[in-house]
């Protein structure tokens, strides 16, 4: 089987998430579904989220999280570019970031471009990094 991990940290980065993991589970339910965060929202309620197949929680094991899961594709919402370069070391075929100077010149990350966030709600800007993953079966 298929993996595909999307990482988010915080209480609300997480609640406007939860439309573009739905989305990929609709759109790939062929994929195992890992949600990776930090543990500041309660993993039991969203281990109760019927799309999610597996909350991960991280400490300072965070490469190792991912990295033991085998993902195909790894999403995260995190935009830094000393976390870009720790992503480098991931061996996925698809690794999805937002836009950032260190993302849009390596080869190892995909971004969505172009890139325009004005006037839109955050769940639907995180939706185009799941377009990402394959922008013909999205459309």
């Amino acid at each position: 089987m298929k993996n595909i991990v999307f990482h988010s940290d915080g209480f609300g980065d997480l609640l406007v998430c939860f439309k573009a993991l739905y989305a990929i589970k609709q759109l790939y339910p062929e994929y195992k579904l890992f949600l990776l965060t930090n543990g500041l929202m309660e993993s039991d309620f969203l281990e109760k989220i019927p799309f999610i197949d597996e909350v991960l929680i991280y400490k300072d094991d965070f490469l190792e999280k991912i990295q033991s899961k085998n993902p195909v594709i790894f999403i995260t919402t995190r935009r830094q570019g000393l976390y870009f370069k720790k992503l480098k070391f991931l061996n996925v075929q698809k690794c999805i970031v937002f836009p950032h100077l260190i993302s849009i010149i390596s080869k190892n990350l995909t971004t969505p471009l172009p890139f325009f966030r004005a006037k839109k709600h955050m769940s639907e800007i995180v939706l185009k990094l799941v377009r990402m993953i394959n922008t013909r079966h999205f459309d």
